[in-house]
Parts: structure tokens; C-alpha cells; sequence
């Protein structure tokens, strides 16, 4: 224990299964937290302003999820996962109080990724407001979720607008379906529009986009749909299924258009932007192959989504015949750990970055990519 507050950066060590910080005291104001990933996996560095100790927090360690819900933490700030062997730097304004710095990834809290961290006084008497909290980042890309006996968990609630891909799994042990429902009632508000003969909402009654109709429990779904601003309600309307609580809400916000080098980043089997959409003109793909095995990058127009495509793979070579592909430049095959890059220039429209090796785009090597004026 450090009896004299410290008033510079903290520096935080965090590997499996610990949390250490050169002071358990400062004062109150800026605190710099100088952190290492120290360990072999990635881990993640949440303050949490809170009564309770860090040993007491252990009792709101969620059985089924191994973490703490964050929705009953008062979250200041946090550094997003990192990755072993690197450093990042976080700094917020922290006023008089207790805290507790932990990483919140599954099962890492109950295995000690925690400390105590207490806020004191300034010696000038200044009264110290805390760091606003950070305002929501709408995700991008495509949105997983998992649907079960009785709920749907989406990866985010906040996306930007634009052409979005659902990819589904039913972990449950019935059949499910997925719809896609623009409204102005929130998912709980629509509960009163269940009708108790057939418990189900009437579908004539809701604004449904698209739909993923019902597929069986441990097999994959996808739906891919244009989604405007504005607010949607993604449920099961299987009878009995919503009113059990198979339903979650969704805002999407403008999408914000790209102006600079756009990272990609090719595993298997995914292909992931910063930005999935960009102004047109001319703009770099900055590539990495995470995976471990060569992988490509192609640029398709196209005026089929990235799903529709799957319909042209073509059985026999288990990949879309070029021919048939406005391809407007390339990446070729590159191996993994090793950058790519592509240069191009795009006119407004709807595209498909992809990688059509053997085998690949079937696998989902692929991504909707738009360009605007």
C-alpha cells in the first residue's frame, strides 16, 4: 500500500490471471494509465467507479457468462481488448472516490483480473468533475447473433445504416426464425401486440424488412438487408417464442463515409473493414492476412449483396467463375503475417470485396462494400 497518493501515470501490468498497478492511491484529476499486456492472450482495462471492493464485485460475477453485466457498473472509461505483448495508454479524469480496474473478458474477473483503486483529495482544494462517459460508437459491419430458448443476443444495438448482413446461430434446441422489423415501439413495448389466441404478433401489423424463416437448432442462418436510420426490433415469432422473450432492439444512425486508407484485415473465414462505406474518388486498402493460409482480395461491383453471390459459387471448383465478376482490381494470393496493399479508385456503388479462393467465399470470406458521391 503507497501511503502518500501518487499524482503522475499509473503504469498497469495485466496477464493471466492478475492485474498490478504501481499505485493503489492518486489524487484526485487526470490519471494517465500506462498499460502492458504482459500476458498471451488479449485482455481489456475497464475503471469502474463502485462501493463495493474488488473482492466483494467477485459475488456479481454472472454464472452463465463468467463476467460482471456491465449494465450494472458505472463504466468511466476503458481500453478495448489488446493484444498480448502490446501497450496502450488511457487517460480520464477521475474525481475522489473508489474504483476498480478490472478486465471484464469472460472468466478473467474471477480469476483475479482486478485491483483496488482508491481517488483522494487534492491538496489546492479543487473540486475534480469526472471524465463524461464516451459516447457510443455505432458498429459496422456484418452483426452476429445467437438465438436460443428464450432470447436473441445481437453483437451490437447500435449500427450504422447501410447494407447489413446477420449472421445467425441457433443454439437452442427447437427451431427458430429472425426477422428484421423497422418500429417505433420498442421490442418490450411491442409485448401488447401479442395476440393471446395465437401468441404471436400479426405480421400484417409490422414492418418487416427480411426475414432468416426458421432453420434448425446448431445450423447457421444469414439475412442481409438495407437498413435505414431510424430504430428496429430483430424477434421470433414462432407462436409462444416472442412473449418469452425472443426479441432485441436495434438503432440504426447515418452512416459515416470514409475519406482515408481503409484497414482490412482476411482470417478465416471473414473479411473485416474500419469502413464499409467510403466517399468515391480514389482510396487505399491497407491489408493484413491474420489467418494461416494465403488468402486474396478482390474488388467486385456488383448489384447482388454479398449473399446473393453465394448462389454463383460454382460447385465444382467451389468458387464464383471471374468471368462473371466485374472485378475492378486485386490483391493476389498473399501469405499470412504478410501486409497487402490496393490502390484504386472507385465510382459511387455498391461493391464486394472477397476472397474467391477454393473454397473461401462459401466459408464467408466476403463483404458488402458501398461508395458514395
Amino acid at each position: 500500500w503507497h501511503q502518500t497518493p501518487a499524482s503522475g501515470a499509473i503504469a498497469a501490468k495485466e496477464s493471466e490471471w492478475k492485474i498490478v498497478i504501481s499505485a493503489d492511491r492518486h489524487i484526485a484529476g487526470d490519471v494517465t494509465f500506462d498499460l502492458a499486456n504482459r500476458g498471451t492472450i488479449p485482455h481489456e482495462f475497464l475503471v469502474v467507479a463502485t462501493d463495493k471492493t474488488a473482492e466483494e464485485l467477485l459475488a456479481d460475477v454472472d454464472a452463465t457468462t463468467n463476467r460482471i453485466d456491465e449494465e450494472n457498473l458505472d463504466v468511466v472509461d476503458e481500453q478495448p481488448e489488446y493484444g498480448a505483448g502490446t501497450t496502450a495508454e488511457l487517460t480520464l479524469t477521475l474525481p475522489v472516490g473508489h474504483y476498480v480496474v478490472m478486465c471484464n473478458i469472460e472468466g478473467h474477473y474471477k480469476n483475479g483480473m482486478y485491483a483496488d483503486l482508491n481517488i483522494t483529495e487534492r491538496p489546492d482544494g479543487v473540486v475534480v468533475e469526472r471524465t463524461p462517459p464516451p459516447a457510443p460508437v455505432p458498429a459496422v459491419g456484418a452483426i452476429s447473433g445467437t438465438e436460443t430458448e428464450w432470447a436473441i443476443e445481437i453483437s451490437t444495438d447500435l449500427h450504422e445504416a447501410g447494407l447489413t448482413t446477420f449472421n445467425l446461430t441457433n443454439a437452442g434446441s427447437m427451431p427458430h426464425e429472425f426477422l428484421v422489423v423497422r418500429s417505433e415501439k420498442t421490442a418490450e413495448e411491442l409485448l401488447a401486440d401479442v395476440d393471446a389466441a395465437t401468441s404471436r404478433i400479426d405480421e400484417e401489423l409490422l414492418d418487416v424488412l427480411d426475414e432468416q424463416p426458421e432453420y434448425s437448432p446448431g445450423t447457421p442462418g444469414q439475412v442481409t438487408v438495407n437498413l435505414t436510420p431510424g430504430h428496429y426490433v430483430v424477434m421470433c415469432n414462432i407462436a409462444g417464442h416472442y412473449q418469452q422473450g425472443m426479441y432485441a432492439d436495434l438503432e440504426i444512425t447515418e452512416p459515416v463515409a470514409a475519406t482515408g486508407n481503409i484497414a482490412g484485415t482476411e482470417a478465416e473465414w471473414k473479411i473485416e473493414l474500419d469502413s464499409y462505406t467510403h466517399v468515391a474518388g480514389e482510396m487505399t486498402f491497407n491489408l493484413t492476412n491474420g489467418g494461416t493460409i494465403p488468402h486474396e482480395f478482390l474488388v467486385v461491383r456488383s448489384s447482388k449483396t454479398a449473399s446473393q453471390l453465394l448462389a454463383d459459387v460454382d460447385a465444382a471448383t467451389a468458387r464464383i467463375d471471374e468471368e462473371m465478376l466485374n472485378v475492378i482490381d486485386e490483391q493476389p494470393e498473399y501469405a499470412p503475417g504478410v501486409p497487402g496493399l490496393l490502390t484504386i479508385t472507385l465510382k459511387p456503388g455498391h461493391y464486394v470485396v472477397m476472397c474467391n479462393i477454393a473454397g473461401h467465399y462459401q466459408q464467408g470470406m466476403y463483404a458488402d462494400f458501398t461508395v458514395v458521391k
